[in-house]
């Protein structure tokens, strides 16, 4: 039989451990985590957006990021409009794909776009930082495109748009078309007969020479990947071109010229 007195030791015990217990939890100890939340994706790089100078007119594309998971994982995507500063975000409806078309409801606003991971386990969602602020795409005036010889210092040429064809690259063999238009910097006017460059970086397709800009102010080009392509190309992606405007003849960096570096995703088929 139990004595009396060892009860009481007992007690004491069982007392003194359920106030350590309570001292832990109320000095920051975790409590326990459910096992979903411990092995959800976890999200290591932000999402990205394919350009961040969009204008309306533009298809945007968006790469996952790069997360951490112990199993396959899925992707779902909710695109989001903000204000001019990136805050105030709100849910486009049915803007849930991968590309997005910017329409005129976004001009002045910003992007981001919120990838939401999702495993056996659990999911998880991170958002891509904010765009700059969408630009009107301007048609050319009834007078039609301006001359390359009627814009001198201190206006300069601008690369207003990239278009590629395909977008997003799904090939390592495809032929890859390049649409450039130049407009200048204070009417923004398509311009004609502007020199147009195009290198991707880091260089992993074939050199186009410079090309001019027709009398709409669009340029074209073509290019095919090389040997190195497939370095690269891989899921969720986005390859960097260098695009360069100038006038023949002219400084490559000074003068009017103009340079943009954007981007295109890569979606292997798979």
């Amino acid at each position: 039989m139990r004595r009396p007195g060892n009860v009481a030791i007992a007690l004491a015990a069982t007392a003194t451990a359920a106030a350590a217990a309570v001292a832990l939890v109320g000095a920051g100890a975790a409590p326990a985590v459910p096992a979903a939340a411990q092995y959800a994706p976890q999200n290591t790089s932000k999402p990205t957006i394919s350009d961040t100078t969009p204008a309306v007119g533009e298809t945007l594309t968006a790469s996952t990021g790069a997360w951490q998971s112990s199993s396959s994982v899925s992707y779902t995507y909710q695109w989001r409009r903000c204000n001019g500063g990136g805050n105030n975000c709100t849910d486009i409806a049915g803007a849930t794909n991968t590309a997005y078309k910017v329409g005129s409801a976004d001009a002045g606003n910003t992007l981001r776009v919120q990838v939401t991971a999702r495993n056996s386990d659990g999911s998880s969602t991170a958002s891509s930082d904010a765009t700059g602020k969408v630009g009107e795409t301007t048609p050319p005036p009834a007078g039609g495109a301006l001359p390359i010889s009627s814009v001198t210092p201190p206006n300069r040429l601008v690369v207003d748009s990239v278009r590629f064809n395909p977008n997003p690259i799904t090939s390592a063999n495809a032929t890859i078309t390049i649409r450039v238009r130049v407009t200048d910097a204070q009417s923004h006017r398509s311009v004609s007969g502007a020199l147009v460059f195009v290198r991707s970086t880091p260089q992993v397709t074939t050199s186009t020479p410079e090309t001019k800009t027709g009398s709409d102010g669009w340029a074209t080009l073509t290019t095919r990947p090389e040997r190195d392509f497939g370095i690269v190309f891989r899921p969720n992606y986005n390859l960097q071109f260098f695009v360069r405007t100038r006038e023949p003849g002219g400084d490559l960096l000074a003068g009017i010229s103009g340079r943009r570096l954007v981007q295109v995703a890569l979606a292997p088929r798979g």
